[in-house]
């Protein structure tokens, strides 16, 4: 049963949600398998913690959030990040997405898209000319409606 769009809330991440990131991304962490022990999950929370403390502050990690009745259920992000310039990319501000992840009970309500569009803003107002990712088999489909195409393992977008 699909959950009204129009009650969930999206916003962008603040130094205050710095909880609410490591939690999602604990949980896509832990679905990917890539997350195996309680070690391994303290490892990822603190390391996460210091990561999000700078560079959230640094406007280089980007996230939006979306919750519903103060519950935090899906995520996106992107790293900004400046490499040396190519022909497609004169100035060589790129955006990295990662940690798109929704609750499982709260997928198929549109909100991945929802986050990818505001991202995708984000990214032009950061003066990215790149958006690139990789994608699982499962989110392809989503990643090719917004525009992005495959290039080797990796999608991407210019802006």
């Amino acid at each position: 049963m699909s959950i009204n769009k129009r009650k969930y809330k999206i916003y962008k991440v603040s130094i205050e949600n710095i909880d609410s990131v490591i939690s999602l991304r604990l949980a896509l962490l832990k679905e990917l398998g890539e997350i195996k022990s309680h070690e391994e999950e303290l490892i990822i929370v603190n390391s996460t913690r210091d990561y999000l403390e700078e560079a959230l502050v640094n406007n280089e990690f980007i996230s939006y959030i979306a919750e519903i009745n103060g519950e935090v259920v899906s995520i996106g992000s992107m790293v900004i990040f400046r490499r040396p310039s190519y022909l497609e990319n004169l100035q060589g501000i790129e955006a990295y997405i990662l940690n798109m992840y929704t609750l499982s009970e709260h997928r198929g309500n549109g909100l991945g898209r929802r986050i990818l569009e505001n991202i995708t803003e984000e990214s032009k107002i950061n003066g990215a000319k790149r958006i690139w990712l990789h994608a699982s088999e499962d989110d392809k489909y989503l990643y090719e409606k917004m525009g992005f195409t495959m290039k080797n393992n990796e999608m991407e977008l210019f802006l």
